[in-house]
């Protein structure tokens, strides 16, 4: 590798860990702000939110890297061309190949990383994203529960609660169970409490009544308690639909041997290849659109007049460049036989590119 393209390489690289970085704070602030109440406020233990962010990272990853390099090459080719360093390397004889190489060179890494982020390390993270989602849900599904609002929890549970303190008291108690259909029950407690056990948060409620219906003899029946230790529960059907593993869940071989005698797994064929197939779609991705977004670059003329409106078009790419890759994948999952369509937005961009570069000068 030349000395320029090292260093045109140090460059790209500089900006996409700057960019990588400013992202991923972003997207741990979001998820911060919708963690920190449940933390700090309903009892939910804090490793359970840096669990929920780093379980997230992995999946973000690949997504990102296409759009990161883009905005890199963008960064980078744009301030070497406000320092006169592009109009140097012209001057210097440089082909469009030796610009072009070190966002091949720095694509090609990426590429290698994102595979391994789309097929080792983001299948094994969601599937534990997900089944720390599933423990919050059976262990500290009480803990929230918002005030004011009616909280459907599962199939079976339906809770209302007037006003909740900070420490876990109650007020105005309304809780609907529909787990046996014949026999719906309701409770009806005046204060209550949250109350922290070895199997989850359970609620203890006072004061209250129980309301049994029974739609066999269409009786009502109403028990009157002082206390009562109120466990919600999960069922089974929900304990089936966490233990199945969604395409993104599932490693390569898992991928192509789905389990036929499963419905789910029946009816998500279309999507098990879909998943295949992006996974390799989207590091291929970073290869092709840093390379569309590169060779229009150094394409362009350089008039400082323009520089701000070449730069808007080449925002414009990007986001439609990533619009279309979404639309693609969603089409993918939802047709039959139409996975390939993944590889229409990289496909596009290389033509698009190799065509830019075939109409101007061999050397800039």
């Amino acid at each position: 590798m030349k000395l320029i393209e090292k260093y045109i390489v140090k460059q790209l690289l500089t900006s996409s860990f700057l960019l990588i970085l400013l992202i991923i704070s972003i997207f741990a602030l979001s998820k911060s702000v919708q963690l920190i109440d449940l933390s700090l406020n309903r009892g939910l233990p804090f490793h359970f939110f840096l669990k929920l962010i780093i379980f997230s990272l992995p999946s973000i990853i690949p997504i990102i890297l296409p759009i990161v390099l883009c905005l890199a090459v963008l960064f980078t080719y744009s301030r070497m061309k406000n320092d006169s360093e592009l109009i140097v390397l012209e001057s210097a004889g440089n082909s469009k190949l030796n610009l072009i190489k070190p966002v091949i060179f720095l694509g090609l890494v990426f590429s290698i990383v994102s595979i391994m982020f789309t097929n080792f390390l983001s299948p094994i993270s969601n599937q534990n994203f997900r089944q720390l989602l599933y423990s919050i849900k059976n262990d500290y599904s009480s803990s929230l529960i918002e005030e004011g609002t009616f909280n459907t929890i599962g199939d079976s549970y339906t809770i209302f609660i007037k006003k909740r303190t900070n420490n876990g008291k109650l007020n105005n108690i309304f809780i609907h169970e529909s787990k046996n259909k014949n026999k719906p029950t309701t409770l009806i407690a005046k204060n209550g409490s949250l109350v922290k056990t070895p199997y989850g948060t359970k609620i203890l409620l006072e004061n209250g009544n129980q309301h049994f219906f029974s739609k066999n003899n269409n009786k009502l029946s109403v028990l009157y308690f002082d206390e009562y230790l109120f466990n919600v529960g999960t069922d089974r059907k929900s304990e089936k639909k966490a233990n199945w593993k969604t395409p993104s869940e599932r490693n390569f071989r898992q991928l192509l041997n789905p389990d036929i005698k499963n419905g789910d797994d029946r009816n998500n064929l279309q999507a098990f290849r879909a998943e295949i197939i992006q996974r390799f779609s989207l590091p291929l991705n970073i290869i092709t659109f840093s390379f569309l977004i590169v060779s229009f670059m150094i394409s362009q003329k350089f008039l400082r007049s323009d520089n701000v409106y070449n730069n808007l078009k080449i925002l414009g790419i990007i986001i439609s460049l990533k619009t279309a890759f979404i639309i693609c994948s969603n089409l993918a999952i939802r047709n039959n036989n139409l996975e390939l369509i993944n590889f229409f937005p990289s496909v596009l961009s290389l033509i698009i590119g190799i065509k830019i570069i075939l109409s101007t000068k061999k050397v800039i």
